[in-house]
Formats: structure tokens, C-alpha cells, sequence
């Protein structure tokens, strides 16, 4: 339980704390707006997981360690797809590994008429150019301090250091090459060693649950 200070000479501080316990608090693997559908249209879907295929195609020419994270996770855990309700495919890229800059990886991505662009928070947002403007996004992660522990890059890491180190990191042993596969959108994905082993990292407190939106 985070503890905030709420003496005023301790303003800075306990904003700061409060600002941290928040995000940590509000964000839940199931954390969906309010409203959001029990199930994506199917038309919809199909364009996401061409977009997906496609990324794939990109990222394994690349020649990177990518896996799937976070919701499409559990949708290819659970179903070997996207959750009926979910809006995005999530992935994962080893930025240790990689053997071709960033920007590379971006350009080849939008050689696929993609919109693509890698923002400073360490993530590629990829997007289909159809009226659906589907959605993967593509996280970078690194042992930035050589402890074996995996972390998520980019400058909300440094604003939220008890939301991304509590639910954005894993042990490198996880992602280590060669990969496990798993069926998802057709197709065989790489993901994370142990099953399910990365969500208790991810989601430590509610991993277990499938929590739908509301009123779904």
C-alpha cells in the first residue's frame, strides 16, 4: 500500500506519489472505457489481424525478437485469436537484440502502406490505413541495468517508476531465444517461455481473471 504524504511541505512529493499510485491503481489488464463493445464486428477484426500478419511479415524480415504481450496474449492463450472484445494487437520487441535501428524497422513498415511511427515512450504504433485505422502496438523492452530483469523504455517509465516496475517488467529468461510458439490469427506467434508465467509479472495482482468489460 502506497503511503502519501500530504504535509504541504511534502507537496512535490506526495503529488508525485499520488501520480504514480493512481496509474498504478487504474491500470488493469481489463481496463477498458466505459462503453466498450462486448464484441468487435467481424470485419473489423479480419482487418486487424491483416495488419497483424502483416507487422509479422515486416518484424521477422527484420530479423528482431518480437512476442506477443499483454491482451494478445491471453487471446492466443485462451482462443488462439483476438479477444472478441479487443481493439489492438500488443507486442513485444527485444531492443538488446535488435540488429537494425529503430527507424529502420519503422520505414520497412511503412513501405506496407502503413502508418507507422516510434514515439518516445519506446513503443511503434503501427496503424492499417483502412476506414477501421486497426492498431498494433509494438513495446521495446531492454536489461537496461544487466540485472536479467526486462524493462519497458521510454520517457512514462521515468514518470511512473512504480507502475512500470511493478507491471512492465519480467525476467529475461521469458523472452530468451529460441522462443515458445502459439497459434494466434492464423498463424504461429512466438511467445513468451512458461505459458502464462510473464502475466503474474504483468498483472500481479488479478493475472488469474478474465474480466470482460462491463456489462458484457
Amino acid at each position: 500500500k502506497a503511503v502519501v504524504s500530504t504535509q504541504s511541505g511534502h507537496y512535490g512529493r506526495g503529488f508525485f506519489c499520488q501520480f504514480n499510485y493512481f496509474n498504478y491503481n487504474w491500470e488493469q489488464w481489463y481496463g477498458y472505457t466505459k462503453g466498450a463493445r462486448c464484441s468487435v464486428p467481424e470485419d473489423e477484426m479480419e482487418d486487424l489481424r491483416i495488419l497483424g500478419r502483416t507487422v509479422q511479415d515486416v518484424l521477422e524480415s527484420a530479423g528482431v525478437t518480437y512476442f506477443l504481450l499483454y491482451g494478445s496474449l491471453w487471446g492466443a492463450l485462451r482462443i488462439g485469436d483476438i479477444l472478441p472484445w479487443d481493439n489492438d494487437i500488443d507486442m513485444g520487441i527485444n531492443k538488446d537484440d535488435m540488429k537494425v535501428p529503430i527507424d529502420d524497422v519503422v520505414t520497412a513498415l511503412q513501405a506496407k502502406d502503413l502508418s507507422a511511427r516510434y514515439n518516445t515512450n519506446g513503443v511503434i504504433n503501427v496503424f492499417s490505413k483502412s476506414k477501421f485505422q486497426s492498431r498494433v502496438d509494438i513495446m521495446l523492452f531492454s536489461d537496461w541495468y544487466g540485472t536479467g530483469t526486462m524493462h519497458r523504455i521510454g520517457w512514462e517509465t521515468y514518470i511512473f517508476p512504480l507502475y512500470y516496475r511493478t507491471q512492465h517488467s519480467f525476467p529475461y529468461r521469458l523472452i530468451k531465444r529460441p522462443l515458445d510458439t502459439i497459434d494466434f490469427i492464423g498463424r504461429k506467434w512466438p511467445a513468451p517461455h512458461e505459458g502464462k508465467e510473464i502475466m503474474k509479472y504483468h498483472y500481479p495482482r488479478d493475472y488469474w481473471k478474465e474480466t470482460k468489460p462491463e456489462g458484457c
